[in-house]
Order: structure tokens, then sequence, then C-alpha cells
């Protein structure tokens, strides 16, 4: 087992036996956080003192920094800078979205309109119109959806990096308070 630094997870592989992704904080308590921002969740229970995990009664270790009750506590509540960061991250994750498939859809309206100004209403305008329309509408829902969360999420991941950085720093000198 190796050591983690405060708010990390050891080194290594997870449970399923895959690597690690980007993720700063455990897939568990990155659904909590979801869940706490969309008003199903409260901001009570048992997380682990080091890294936020949501733990049972019963663990001697947190499942996912492996650190132990003895060595890191038991917070009741996780730190509201931790939610604020991760409500800034699921913001720019949307955000960049969104605006990829508006871009994506503003387009194609300024391109199927070029037919309907320069040659009038005809039926190959018409047909050029809406087939432009479709065209971009699947385009632009194929780019949002596959290079916008990929963008999305890398750019999210980074702002809670830096709000999750910042917490760390405050809790070890002290400025922090946790849950």
């Amino acid at each position: 087992m190796t050591e983690a630094r405060a708010g990390e997870r050891p080194s290594g592989s997870d449970a399923s036996g895959g690597a690690w992704d980007d993720e700063i904080v455990s897939r568990r308590l990155v659904a909590w956080l979801d869940a706490v921002l969309a008003g199903r969740a409260p901001n009570a229970g048992h997380f682990c003192g080091n890294c936020y995990h949501p733990r049972q009664a019963a663990d001697d270790d947190c499942p996912h920094c492996e650190t132990s009750v003895a060595e890191a506590g038991v917070v009741e509540s996780v730190p509201l800078e931790v939610i604020e960061g991760h409500r800034r991250r699921r913001g720019r994750e949307g955000a960049v979205v969104r605006t990829i498939a508006w871009v994506g859809l503003t387009t194609g309206v300024v391109l199927a309109l070029i037919p309907l100004a320069f040659a009038g209403v005809t039926w190959w305008s018409a047909t050029a119109f809406f087939g432009l329309m479709i065209f971009f509408y699947i385009f632009s829902a194929n780019v949002a959806n596959s290079l916008g969360d990929a963008w999305g999420y890398r750019w999210g991941l980074a702002i809670f990096r830096r709000a999750w950085e910042q917490h760390l720093a405050a809790r070890s000198d002290g400025s922090a308070e946790d849950g």
C-alpha cells in the first residue's frame, strides 16, 4: 500500500483493475456532490477527513485514499469550498458543450439562409435550407457531445483542481474549516 498525501489517493489501479483516471476525488464523491448540487442529498454524512470520500461507519481505512480513521478522522460534511469548486466545474463543462452546440447551429442557420437570400424561395433553395439545417443540427450535436464533452471535462477538471489545491493549502495552514 502506498502513502497518499492529504486529499490524494495512492498511485496504482482502482478496484476494477483499471488505471486511475484524471479525477482528483473519488467517483463516489463526485456522484454525491452532483446529488448535493441537484438538491437530492444533504451536505451531511460520514466522510474521510483526508479526501472526503463517503465512508461507512465500519470502515477502518478510507477505500479511496487508504488513510486510516485514526490518522485522518471523519468529518460530518464536505467543506463548502469543495462543493463550490465542483459547482463551478459542472458549470464550465456545460457551458463548453452548449457553446459548441449553439455555434454549430448558428453557423447552420446562416449557411442555410444563403440559398434563400440569393436564389429566392424555390423548391431547391427550400430543400437546401432544410437539408443544411438537418446536417448542422446533427453535426453540431455530435461535435458538442464528443469534442465539447472532452474539452469541457478537462477545463472543468482544471477549475476543480485549482479549487481543491487552494482548499488543501488552506487546510494545511489551518485557515480552512473542515465539515
